[in-house]
């Protein structure tokens, strides 16, 4: 289990790799829709991150998680559930 820093900073990552923003661009604060991730992006992420951290993670809650840093808190309980 990783915490909810390490999973902002993944995000983060995945983001850059996606939209080529540079990753110190990036805020946490910032929702997807800012940081140039349309549906079909936030799909990928989604499915990225699953496979990354073995989660199955609802696709709304991308929409009702938009920044960053609440879809990293989002995903840190899904893991605590987990265990």
């Amino acid at each position: 289990m990783i915490s909810t820093i390490e999973i902002e900073e993944l995000i983060k990552a995945m983001i850059s790799k996606e939209t080529g923003t540079r990753l110190s661009d990036i805020n946490s604060q910032s929702t997807f829709h800012q940081l140039g991730l349309d549906s079909v992006n936030s799909l990928f992420l989604l499915g990225d991150l699953e496979e990354t951290l073995n989660l199955d993670i609802d696709p709304l809650s991308l929409y009702d998680n938009p920044t960053i840093e609440s879809f990293s808190a989002y995903i840190n309980e899904l893991q605590n559930d987990r265990t």
